[in-house]
């Protein structure tokens, strides 16, 4: 039986607060509903609401797809000239790290040049938590992080001197990776 995003949604947010993975089996019929109620989420302006909920959902499946990458992309894009949706780009950013780092890292399959392009942008922000989770992303991306050295290596000067949890974290996120490509190089 066909369950629509919404109560998928309320499932999976009802199994989360108990404690439980909710473990969703993507198919193509959700693989292709959630398409489109993304499409239609992020056409005009941004229904945050939607959006939330189809990031919950694929942030919760148990298998990957690389057919959402495309949604993805233009999601980065819509979101992250905006700090209105700094919290629906952090939730853009860690669904990502399954469904397009993930699934290129299991299936072998190259992630595409326009992903880490997005990533460079945002690595701008000046939102820590939103730089947190960008480093969170490269760092699961393994050695094809060594793409994204130059910029992230440019974030440590100006992130010594910061206080907040997230700059904290983003901080060791940088060491870490710094101390995997020596690794990298040997």
């Amino acid at each position: 039986m066909f369950m629509k995003y919404q109560d998928l949604y309320q499932e999976t947010i009802e199994k989360l607060k108990k404690g439980e993975r909710p473990l969703i089996k993507l198919d193509q019929t959700l693989i292709v509903h959630l398409r489109e109620v993304w499409s239609e989420a992020i056409q005009d302006n941004i229904n945050e609401v939607s959006l939330k909920q189809i990031l919950c959902i694929l942030d919760n499946t148990q298998n990957m797809s690389r057919e959402f990458n495309e949604h993805f992309f233009v999601t980065m894009e819509k979101l992250h000239v905006h700090t209105k949706y700094d919290d629906l780009l952090i939730y853009t950013l860690a669904a990502s790290q399954k469904h397009v780092v993930g699934e290129a890292l299991k299936s072998g399959v190259m992630i595409p040049a326009v992903y880490f392009d997005h990533l460079k942008k945002i690595l701008e922000t000046k939102n820590p938590e939103v730089l947190e989770w960008t480093l969170r992303t490269i760092e699961s991306m393994g050695p094809l992080s060594l793409r994204l050295q130059k910029e992230v290596r440019t974030l440590k000067p100006s992130l010594l001197k910061l206080f907040n949890e997230h700059q904290k974290a983003a901080f060791s996120i940088v060491d870490f990776l710094e101390k995997e490509w020596e690794r990298m190089k040997l």
